[in-house]
């Protein structure tokens, strides 16, 4: 800070000293200019700097009782929101004209909220206990490979 007070300080008396000696105009008025445009500079910095520790806005939903369960975009301007409110969940109509009501819905289970970027498949645990029952129920059809060479079938 002592610096940036230092090089404005000096230039703002360059242009005196230049024309004390009878220097030529122009670099006075270039160095009144860089001068100029330093503090002003300085002066949005600061000022964006203050901006940004006295008016921080909340970031995130840090506890907080409303969330966005899930948005399904329908048209330019048009959606439907899932949002939980204090353990209700509500269908909501988002469009140009406004947000409206559809109705509240009954959750039987819990919705398991999977932040964006994780990689990999999320199969549920219902899901899974059902395919393990279907794979359970199916025949087996594995025929070796030199029946199905002996039979004509394709390998």
């Amino acid at each position: 800070m002592r610096t940036l007070a230092a090089v404005t300080a000096l230039f703002f008396a360059l242009p005196g000293a230049a024309h004390a000696e009878g220097g030529p105009d122009l670099v006075g008025s270039m160095a009144q200019m860089a001068g100029s445009l330093m503090l002003v500079i300085g002066i949005i910095l600061i000022l964006y700097y203050l901006a940004g520790r006295l008016l921080k806005m909340p970031q995130g939903n840090r506890g907080g009782y409303i969330r966005v369960v899930e948005t399904k975009h329908l048209a330019p301007k048009k959606s439907l929101m899932l949002v939980e409110v204090g353990g209700e969940y509500l269908l909501l109509s988002n469009s140009g004209e406004g947000v409206t009501l559809i109705k509240q819905v009954e959750m039987l289970e819990e919705i398991e909220v999977v932040p964006e970027g994780v990689g990999g498949l999320v199969v549920p645990d219902r899901l899974k206990d059902k395919l393990a029952a279907l794979k359970g129920v199916l025949p087996r059809r594995e025929a070796p490979l030199e029946q199905l060479r002996k039979s004509g079938g394709c390998a």
